[in-house]
């Protein structure tokens, strides 16, 4: 259950009716966004009843030692909100902090307070005391993961008062602490009922359904999700409010288009025109449920409804659906006469690249957090070494100017280069109409490649100017999946930075070669030895310590071993090639959600071992498919089918678990 604590201060007693103060009106607002707990710190001698508990607290030092006995009570087993008592802000901008139903912590900052202290903010993130022009708002959120960070490491002694030690000990712990942000609404810390009763003049000043629907629609959007679905989506959104849509049961909406397009795709194309009228239908049908997908998150912002499900249910359904059209989409190119290992073969590409993108996506983006925390610390702030260091660094410069100029020509095409999933879904439906099944799969394919060469390239150059060792985390093993054959395999001899690197990329090669082998179909014995080296090879530096600058690729190059052991094995083995897709796309769903875990901190799976690892999935594949060769070419399939059946009962499984236990934790 989740928490808050105000902590005094003297604007919070001046009054803002004849019956109400500046504390009693943040009280009722901290309730009406869904914390019933709130505690109210006062100083000895305040004779002013306020509408919560109060704990009489002499200085800042006691106000820690009681917001540490707060945030650590059994009883207390959600995240700790922190507010001061002089804040006044809009119920909007309280909101905002406290329906952030995810695993980040954050603090809410802006403009509008030249008293306020000012701190630094760099990629969303507040680093520390800074310049300004951002400044302390005087509402933070503790998540639950991050107090336990900080239980053993606590503040005894305030460093200024019990606000700014919270924050200072986020820091220390190099805990990213997010910046929240209400642009246009203002908000201040008070010291007097004027400035109090002019702070909330300003904020009733603003048309405040105007200021939702504007700020629901995401300003840094894809080309084709801004000017085809954005410019006419709000509309829609102001309607579903009024009709009582939630978030959820829109996102069901969208998957529900998809798999209705999914099916008319798997049915076949042909050139003539009355058939071909189908797949404009599914091309409908793949538009509609793209608005649906952006509808959900626009309402869920306008209505400030938001659940950590929710969040977790649309990353995952984005996904699954795009995962779904490329099965119908092969089925489809199958029944229209193209041998199945043409037409399967690019959608277990496509997904296969996909997966591998996204992945490298999410630890690019944990690697440029972490290196601005770990910055801010002056734990890494060595400058870049080498010209490939320098490169990277001015790259990283040059990328920022251009996508600063937002909305310019350059700015467009720097987004759209790596393939967004609205052009991406734009592709696939027009190729599809126009072209066929099997010529939309290569189509993507090959813009799937070009992306993520041309996104490796440029990040590899920056991560060595970053000079930040992404991987040095403790749930390293986690984010490999190395399961329990992870536990058992010794430390690697070989010592060096770019060992595991080295190690997995070697792997990756194998991988690749023994799709190649069972693809030009070589002798069984030559992919399963190159799927087993690879599988050796990246599994010889699970236990190995992480500290290279390139090792935030190590998840990434995993998913690619993963996918090309099992799949090479598959294809040499004659495994059905729907049933090899549906095993790697439960694999791949199943580390989307690993990746939701880092990307949106909101994945409700709390334990993966029973998915077993992804070095005893690998295994299991290729010792099917070596005793099918040797003995029924069916047992391959059986197993494939089966072993997918389990890895998704295991996943389904954990995320009811998950969201039962969270639901009940809510409740309590």
């Amino acid at each position: 259950m989740s928490r808050a604590v105000i902590l005094p201060a003297p604007g919070g007693h001046a009054e803002t009716t004849e019956d109400t103060t500046v504390l009693d009106r943040l009280i009722a607002q901290i309730r009406d966004a869904g914390c019933d707990d709130v505690t109210v710190l006062t100083r000895p001698g305040t004779d002013r009843p306020v509408k919560a508990a109060q704990i009489e607290s002499a200085d800042a030092n006691t106000d820690l030692r009681h917001l540490g006995e707060l945030a650590f009570a059994a009883e207390n087993g959600g995240a700790l909100y922190v507010a001061c008592a002089d804040l006044v802000a809009s119920p909007t901008t309280v909101a905002a902090v406290l329906s952030d139903s995810s695993r980040r912590s954050g603090v809410l900052v802006g403009g509008d307070d030249p008293t306020a202290a000012p701190v630094n903010c760099e990629r969303g993130l507040v680093t520390g005391p800074g310049p300004g022009p951002d400044r302390l708002g005087g509402l933070a959120k503790v998540s639950a993961a991050h107090l336990a960070r900080l239980k053993r490491h606590w503040p005894r002694r305030a460093e200024g008062d019990a606000f700014a030690s919270v924050l200072a000990a986020l820091h220390a712990r190099a805990i990213p602490v997010n910046a929240y942000r209400t642009a246009g609404l203002e908000h201040r810390q008070v010291g007097s009922a004027d400035e109090a009763l002019a702070t909330i003049a300003a904020i009733e000043a603003v048309d405040m359904d105007a200021w939702r629907l504007k700020n629901a629609i995401k300003h840094d959007d894809d080309f084709f999700a801004t000017y085809a679905v954005s410019t006419w989506t709000p509309r829609l959104v102001k309607l579903g409010a009024r009709l009582g849509w939630t978030p959820t049961p829109v996102t069901w909406v969208s998957i529900a288009l998809a798999v209705a397009a999914a099916g008319i795709f798997a049915t076949g194309w042909t050139q003539q025109a009355d058939e071909r009228l189908w797949y404009l239908a599914a091309a409908v049908l793949m538009y509609c449920s793209f608005v649906f997908d952006c509808v959900d998150g626009q309402l869920a912002r306008y209505t400030q409804n938001f659940s950590s499900f929710g969040g977790w249910l649309d990353m995952m359904a984005d996904r699954s659906k795009e995962f779904l059209i490329y099965a119908g989409l092969a089925a489809g190119a199958t029944a229209s006469g193209v041998p199945a290992p043409a037409a399967w073969g690019l959608a277990i590409g496509a997904m296969a690249t996909q997966t591998i993108r996204h992945t490298a996506d999410t630890w690019y983006a944990v690697l440029l957090d972490t290196a601005v925390v770990r910055q801010a610390r002056k734990r890494e702030s060595a400058p870049p070494v080498g010209r490939a260091a320098h490169l990277g660094q001015r790259l990283g410069s040059a990328s920022e100017q251009v996508m600063g100029a937002h909305r310019t020509p350059l700015y467009w095409i720097k987004r759209t280069i790596v393939a967004p999933v609205g052009e991406r879904w734009l592709l696939l439906a027009v190729a599809a109409v126009a072209f066929g099944p099997q010529a939309a799969l290569a189509a993507l394919l090959v813009w799937q490649l070009l992306a993520l060469g041309y996104t490796t390239a440029g990040r590899t150059l920056r991560s060595l100017a970053a000079r930040t060792a992404a991987l040095r985390r403790p749930d390293r093993s986690a984010h490999r999946d190395d399961g329990p054959l992870g536990k058992l395999v010794p430390r690697s001899p070989v010592g060096g930075d770019m060992t595991p690197f080295a190690a997995t990329a070697a792997a990756v090669a194998a991988a690749g070669a023994a799709v190649l082998a069972a693809a030009l179909g070589t002798p069984p014995w030559a992919p399963f030895g190159l799927a087993a080296l690879a599988l050796v090879l990246a599994a010889s530096v699970a236990r190995t310590d992480h500290e290279g600058l390139l090792d935030w690729f190590i998840p990434a190059g995993l998913r690619a071993v993963e996918l090309g052991a099992i799949g090479a094995a598959g294809i040499a083995a004659g495994v059905s090639w729907p049933v090899l897709y549906l095993l790697l796309t439960v694999i791949a769903l199943y580390f989307y959600d690993l990746a939701a875990g880092l990307d949106k901190a909101a994945s409700p799976v709390a334990r993966r071992d029973l998915g077993l690892g992804w070095p005893a999935r690998s295994l299991i594949a290729i010792a099917a498919a070596a005793i099918a060769v040797a003995t029924v070419p069916a047992v391959a399939t059986v197993v494939y089918g089966a072993l997918a059946v389990y890895v998704a009962a295991v996943f389904v499984g954990a995320v009811v678990a998950g969201t039962v236990r969270a639901s009940r934790a809510a409740a309590a």
